[in-house]
Formats: structure tokens, C-alpha cells, sequence
């Protein structure tokens, strides 16, 4: 309350104020909110409307380009904001100090922003000033003249009780539009072209892969190593460890099979100098799936499952990042440029600072495409064909994950195939594939009574 009234008198001290000066502007952020760990849309944009400078926050519907979108364990939201930008403060700095405070509420990730462009203010008029005869059929005070006319000539007549009565209906004074049989041939502007769903997308993929790394991709090469998880670039802190020891050992235990595991490694992102704060700490179990059956796909599809289940039932954070167990096949190679053992306390593959090339144009032709096919699914479960949703989703699971397995086994981890994955990941595109995919295998064995 206290911090309520000292914005208010702030607010009073600036109006009375000569010298004090004020410019405002919009821009927008699509934001996933965690159902789990954040609140609702509307606890969320208020938490936002609190922010230091911003005015009104409201939801940019589907028609008008923006993304509400219910995608399972989180919630797709395109916010326009309204921002007031004090005195010699930068515009874009402003704009990226609100983001980050807008990541830093709970449960909430901004995934890109975009500055709105202002509408051209019209130019002072000097000269002289000629009105066209359709300019002036359009003019207001033209209207007001029929309006006058209509009222005297159905309204003011002396018969009352005869056949002709009093007109009720509010008249439509708008004269008739270009092209219209009859109406004036008036040159209109051209209305400005509404860019598609593909073009948006890609200014948007431009906005990301401009951004720093800690802002959504991981293109830039950090300084260190992930500072609050490895001591001096060697080895993980004692706690870290311990705490991803503890996740295996609880994992182990529920699930129910005696197994031996070989190794458990740390590796992706988190162990390389391209971490960013997306990154999830990738905790690998090394097990030898011949020793549990002869039928090694079968074992894969059953870790599989049970590991995706664990990931989606747990949300557990070390430092900021989240946990992700996966079951690896002891002789299946693993492709990174960071490996670190939890078993030996040592790097397997030690990371280097290395500047990547980057094909951005081939990446995100990739997530396009990608994109355009997540967006068909989602039209096919709409019209109730859970078979052919269920089928398609389980090509587009396959071509994603042979995409970045290639991409990995050809370049590595900046290859054009697994940033295009991480794009798709991050955009909720991915998650949505699963959503859509669950719930058309529901749909497909449930019993209609």
C-alpha cells in the first residue's frame, strides 16, 4: 500500500510540474506461463501491470495476430504493452529491463518482443485548402444536413392519423462506397497488406536470433560455464551433484526394476559454454539394455515411456534449472561437446569456447516447415479425425527427431537441423505436437456411452 500511494504522489508531483515530461509506446511479448507454477492470464498481466512504468496490459487476440494458446502443462499468451518512457531513458533498454523483470515472475518465460510501430501522425497543413465533391458527400457536415432534412420531412409533417406515419428508424447517413452502382468514383489509399501467419513468424524468429544469449538462443559463446553449478569450470559443486544424485536414486527406486547403471553423465547445453537460461540440466542413466532383454527396442520404448512420464509429473529446479532424466543405451553414442561423469567426478569430453558458424536461414526454413505441419495437426484434431491426427503426429515426432539426430551426427550442436529444434521447443510447437498427439490417443480408445 505504501509503495501504491508514494506512485501516486509521484504521479501528482509530475502533473503539477512545468518541465515534466512524458512519451509513451507500445510493444509486444508472447509469454508461456507454467499452469504449476504460476498463477492464472489475469493474476499474471496484473503482476505485469505492477511493473515500474507500465500502464495497461491487454491479450492480442488470434484475428489481430497474437497466440492464446492451451498447450498441456502451459499456457501461450500474446501481451500488448503500454509503456511510459521517462526522460533520457533509452526506448530498446526500457524494453529489455521490463522483459527480464516480466521472466523473473513465477512460473513465466518470455519467449520474444516486438516493438510496435507508431501510426504516421498526419502533416501540418500549409496552403491553400480544396475539397473534392466526394470529399464533401463524405464530410460530416454534409451528413448533419441530411439528418436535419430527414427529421423535418418524416417528423414534423401535419398527418397524424392517415397512412403515412412517423419515421422511427435512425437513418444510415453513409454514402455510398467506391465502385458502387450510382455511388461517386472516389480514389481511396490502398489498405496496408496483413502479413501472414509464416511472415510473422519469421520477423519474430529474426527478433530471437538477434537477442543475447540469455535472452532465448543460444547462438553466442558464454564466458564460463554455468558459474552457480560448476566450481571453477573443473567439476560440479558438492550440493549440485548431491541434489541430481538424490533425483536418480528417487527415480531408481519407483521404478520398480533391478537395474545396474553404468554411469550417470551431465550433458547438453548446461555443460557447454552455449548455456543461456533455458537451459535444462540433462541428466543421463547409462544402462546396458541387453542385460535386461534381448529385445533392445522394446527396453528403449519402455525407458522411454517411463522417463516422460517422470519429466512431465516432476518440475524440479537445481539453481534456476530445471531437470531432465533420460535412459541411454550404454553403446549408444552419445554426440556433445560437453560430457561430465557424476560416477568419476571428471569431464568425459571437455567443453571448448569455440565461435560457431551459423546457417540462420536454413534453421529457420526448417522450423518453418515444421511449424506448418504442427499447424495442420492441430486443424485435423480439431475436426475430430483422431486417427489421422494420431498417425501424422507420430511422423512429425519421427522427422523431428531424425532431423536432429542427423544435424548432430553431421555438425553438432549448432548444426541449421538441431537449432531448428530448439526453436520449435522453445515456441511451445514441440509441447503442442505432444498435447495434440495424447490427446487424440485418448480420444481414439475412449467408449462413448
Amino acid at each position: 500500500m505504501k509503495t501504491h500511494l508514494q506512485r501516486f504522489e509521484d504521479f501528482l508531483r509530475e502533473a503539477k510540474d512545468p518541465t515534466y515530461y512524458q512519451n509513451t509506446f507500445y510493444f509486444t511479448i508472447l509469454i508461456s506461463m507454467s499452469k504449476e507454477l504460476g498463477g492464472s492470464r489475469d493474476e499474471t498481466k496484473n503482476d505485469i501491470r505492477a511493473l515500474s512504468e507500465v500502464l495497461t496490459v491487454t491479450l492480442v487476440e488470434p484475428e489481430k495476430g497474437g497466440v492464446q494458446r492451451d498447450i498441456g502443462t502451459k499456457y501461450l499468451s500474446t501481451l500488448k504493452l503500454h509503456v511510459r518512457r521517462p526522460k533520457d531513458v533509452n526506448q530498446k533498454l526500457l524494453m529489455k529491463k521490463i522483459v527480464l523483470h516480466v521472466s523473473n515472475l513465477r512460473g513465466v518465460a518470455v519467449l520474444r518482443y516486438k516493438e510496435m510501430k507508431p501510426k504516421p501522425r498526419r502533416k501540418a497543413f500549409h496552403g491553400k485548402y480544396e475539397i473534392t465533391e466526394g470529399e464533401y458527400y463524405q464530410s460530416r457536415g454534409h451528413k448533419r444536413d441530411l439528418q436535419q432534412a430527414e427529421k423535418e420531412l418524416t417528423q414534423t409533417g401535419p398527418n397524424k392519423g392517415g397512412p403515412l406515419k412517423n419515421v422511427t428508424d435512425e437513418a444510415d447517413w453513409e454514402s455510398a462506397p467506391p465502385g458502387a452502382p450510382g455511388g461517386l468514383e472516389e480514389t481511396q489509399p490502398a489498405p496496408e497488406k496483413e502479413l501472414s501467419r509464416e511472415e510473422r513468424l519469421r520477423e519474430d524468429i529474426q527478433i530471437i536470433i538477434g537477442a543475447k544469449p540469455n535472452e532465448l538462443m543460444a547462438f553466442d559463446i558464454q564466458e564460463t560455464l554455468q558459474p552457480k553449478l560448476w566450481k571453477n569450470e573443473h567439476e560440479l559443486y558438492a550440493g549440485v551433484k548431491a541434489a541430481i544424485m538424490d533425483i536418480v536414486e528417487e527415480f531408481l527406486d519407483n521404478l520398480g526394476l533391478d537395474v545396474d547403471v553404468a554411469d550417470v553423465i551431465v550433458t547438453g547445453s548446461i555443460a557447454n559454454y552455449n548455456w543461456s537460461r533455458f537451459s535444462d540440466i540433462d541428466v543421463h542413466l547409462l544402462i546396458d539394455f541387453a542385460e535386461i532383454n534381448d529385445n533392445k527396442e522394446m527396453v528403449r520404448k519402455f525407458f522411454n515411456s517411463v522417463r516422460s512420464n517422470w519429466n512431465k509429473l516432476h518440475t524440479i529446479t537445481i539453481k534456476g534449472h530445471e531437470v531432465e532424466l533420460y535412459i541411454q543405451d550404454i553403446d549408444e553414442p552419445h554426440v556433445s561437446t560437453g560430457v561430465y561423469s557424476l560416477s568419476n567426478d571428471r569431464w568425459l569430453v571437455r567443453p571448448k569456447k569455440v565461435k560457431p558458424e551459423i546457417d540462420k536461414e536454413t534453421a529457420i526454413k526448417k522450423m518453418l516447415s515444421l511449424t506448418r505441419e504442427v499447424d495442420k495437426l492441430s486443424k485435423i484434431y480439431d475436426n475430430r479425425q483422431y486417427q489421422e491426427a494420431l498417425d501424422m503426429g507420430e511422423r512429425i515426432k519421427d522427422k523431428i527427431k531424425r532431423m536432429r539426430r542427423n544435424g548432430l551426427e553431421k555438425t553438432g550442436v549448432y548444426s541449421p537441423e538441431n537449432l531448428a529444434f530448439k526453436m520449435l521447443r522453445r515456441s511451445g510447437d514441440i509441447e503442442q505436437l505432444f498435447s495434440i498427439y495424447t490427446q487424440a490417443y485418448d480420444k481414439l480408445y475412449s467408449l462413448d456411452q
